[in-house]
């Protein structure tokens, strides 16, 4: 159910249920010459939409579709918002939600510039209101992606328009993926990458790509995506017993 769509009298009847809203979070970022810079503004809201198939009594909170980009801003695209604007949205969010009754904000994240923007958001609903927030970047998929992709990641936490965010693309949108103009790309990764600033064009000038896109499948992706789906509706099922 898609809460920009209702009505006054609907949204009226649909909050006094007191639903979970799920917000999908992206980003405008460039994906190399294969995807597009809406690439997970279209994952997260596809997923959102595919957990709220399985959750009774939930809604899809229009796409936020600007997120924080500092590592890829030197890109051709890349738009991006400091943290504390992406903060800030978050909480302003989740605030007029709980106000409204809505005791469970669950962030679906396609874009992992988001994170640490989630967290504080979700600490600050918590202390301030103690609504219950869940922070959710493709949570569980650690074993089955290592059973369906062919490649080793370049990095445990990151990945971009490579194999498993391409695989992401072609099961959630295939149509704005141009597999014709995909390629490889494997940087040597930084030493100190994990503790320092590290803008990524410093050692990948040409692309942001890490990785070798080539290898995606739709199957990979719908395999990846389903675990994904499927825990995140176990954890709102968890977050709703404990209300």
């Amino acid at each position: 159910m898609d809460y920009d769509l209702l009505t006054s009298a609907e949204v009226t009847e649909v909050l006094s249920r007191r639903p979970v809203a799920l917000l999908p979070i992206g980003a405008v970022e460039n994906h190399g010459d294969h995807l597009p810079l809406s690439t997970d503004n279209l994952l997260a809201d596809g997923v959102a939409h595919q957990v709220a198939a399985r959750v009774p009594d939930s809604v899809v909170l229009p796409l936020v579709s600007y997120g924080q980009v500092w590592s890829t801003s030197a890109y051709a695209g890349t738009i991006s918002l400091s943290l504390e604007t992406m903060t800030s949205t978050l909480v302003e969010i989740g605030a007029s939600l709980f106000e409204q009754g809505v005791p469970i904000l669950a962030f679906v994240n396609g874009h992992m510039g988001n994170l640490d923007a989630m967290k504080l958001a979700a600490r600050d609903l918590h202390d301030e209101l103690g609504m219950k927030v869940l922070a959710l970047t493709y949570p569980g998929i650690g074993e089955i992606s290592r059973e369906v992709l062919e490649e080793e990641r370049l990095h445990p936490s990151y990945f971009h328009a490579c194999e498993l965010e391409t695989s992401y693309m072609l099961r959630i949108a295939p149509g704005a993926v141009k597999m014709e103009h995909a390629k490889a790309n494997r940087p040597q990764l930084p030493i100190d990458i994990d503790v320092s600033p590290t803008p990524w064009d410093s050692f990948s000038p040409d692309s942001p790509v890490l990785g070798d896109p080539t290898l995606a499948t739709a199957a990979k992706g719908k395999a990846i995506i389903d675990v994904a789906v499927a825990k995140i509706v176990e954890l709102i099922e968890h977050a709703r017993r404990s209300q």
